[in-house]
């Protein structure tokens, strides 16, 4: 009890230092220039119509590559800096020890992963207020902008109605969530452990690389294959084989790769980070 004591301390100790830090405020800025030009059309929507909207757009975003890329650049100013040494790291793990506070990090990127994930699914909504009001269904006012002429009207792309079919908004909205919150978790542990074994900035521009996966597998011969191979891509829940047919991944697929991704990078990162010497390193 007193080890994990220890790693919630350490995951604290980041998750205050990172609240005061510019980066993580433009990470969410970053999202809302991303989706200000589309919410405003919706928002613009609901004033002539007199219609209020209801609270599950953002399941119904980030299906293309770029906007994607954009939550993967986003996720790159949170987890930058990883594997997080600075001043005061010696000292941290000369009270924890090296191993809870590797274990207090490895909490602090699935930490501050959801509340980026849960904080971008709130944007949406804070930007349509006081047009927003709660349904427990999708609502007329998305329900029109997938089905009708409504959104090229509005010069804007149709929303997925095959995912207001599919799901319940509450449950659309958990599994985007999860997406995010998965994509996020792996950019923060791919930083963590390309920074640790290679060079400072290693890590980023692998989390570039992977932002861009979506991009590059529209070059491949049969595109829906690159598919299973970008993780970004996968924040889009209409290219998932939900019934088992079909060529985009399924679910489990999408989840054990996750996991495996994941799970490597940790182990990696917990043996290069037992190898590494403390060398302090200027916030960013």
């Amino acid at each position: 009890m007193d080890k994990i004591y220890k790693s919630l301390r350490i995951c604290g100790i980041h998750l205050r230092k990172m609240l005061g830090n510019p980066r993580f405020y433009i990470a969410f800025l970053w999202f809302v220039f991303l989706i200000y030009f589309y919410v405003s059309k919706v928002k613009s929507f609901s004033i002539e119509t007199g219609i209020k909207v209801s609270p599950w757009l953002f399941p119904l975003l980030l299906n293309q590559a770029g906007n994607q890329l954009f939550v993967i650049i986003g996720a790159l100013l949170l987890f930058c800096d990883a594997p997080f040494i600075n001043e005061t790291t010696a000292w941290q793990m000369m009270r924890a020890g090296k191993r809870s506070w590797f274990w207090g990090s490895m909490l602090y990127i699935s930490v501050l992963s959801l509340i980026y994930s849960v904080g971008l699914s709130v944007i949406p909504n804070l930007m349509l207020f006081p047009r927003v009001t709660w349904m427990e269904d999708w609502g007329q006012i998305l329900g029109a902008l997938a089905q009708s002429s409504a959104a090229s009207q509005l010069g804007i792309i149709n929303l997925d109605y095959g995912l207001m079919v599919r799901f319940m908004p509450w449950q659309a909205m958990c599994l985007k969530i999860l997406a995010v919150w998965l994509n996020t978790v792996l950019i923060g542990e791919l930083c963590y452990v390309f920074n640790v074994w290679l060079r400072w900035g290693s890590g980023p521009l692998a989390g570039m690389m992977m932002g861009l996966t979506p991009y590059l597998i529209l070059r491949l011969p049969n595109f829906r294959v690159g598919y299973y191979l970008a993780p970004p891509a996968w924040m889009n829940l209409s290219m998932y084989s939900w019934n088992g047919y079909g060529t985009f991944p399924s679910p489990a697929y999408i989840y054990t790769t996750f996991a495996v991704l994941i799970l490597g990078c940790v182990i990696f990162s917990y043996i290069g980070i037992k190898k590494k010497d403390v060398i302090p390193t200027e916030d960013l």
